[in-house]
């Protein structure tokens, strides 16, 4: 969960950070693109929420991204999740 992310943010507000998203967080539902899937993980709208706010109270220096396998996810779903949390990721660091 991010019951503890704004906290965290406060206290690393005014320094650098490099953010990594490792999308096997979500739940398999969501994201079943993964080799690692974690039953009971985040929604994709919790993620996104958290990425937003990340983006726009913290000095991001750079980012990244990963654990999508496309092989474990044949419908494709995964690699759209994928795009549209990178695209969320985008979006949020520009200011």
């Amino acid at each position: 969960t991010f019951d503890t992310l704004e906290e965290t943010i406060q206290k690393l507000k005014d320094k650098p950070i490099y953010v990594t998203v490792d999308l096997d967080v979500l739940d398999p539902s969501v994201f079943p693109g993964t080799g690692t899937p974690e039953a009971g993980g985040v929604s994709f709208e919790e993620l996104r929420c958290a990425i937003e706010l990340i983006g726009r109270h913290c000095n991001v220096v750079a980012a990244d991204m990963n654990e999508l396998s496309p092989i474990y996810d044949q419908s494709g779903a995964s690699t759209a999740v994928a795009c549209k949390i990178l695209r969320e990721m985008l979006l949020s660091l520009h200011k």
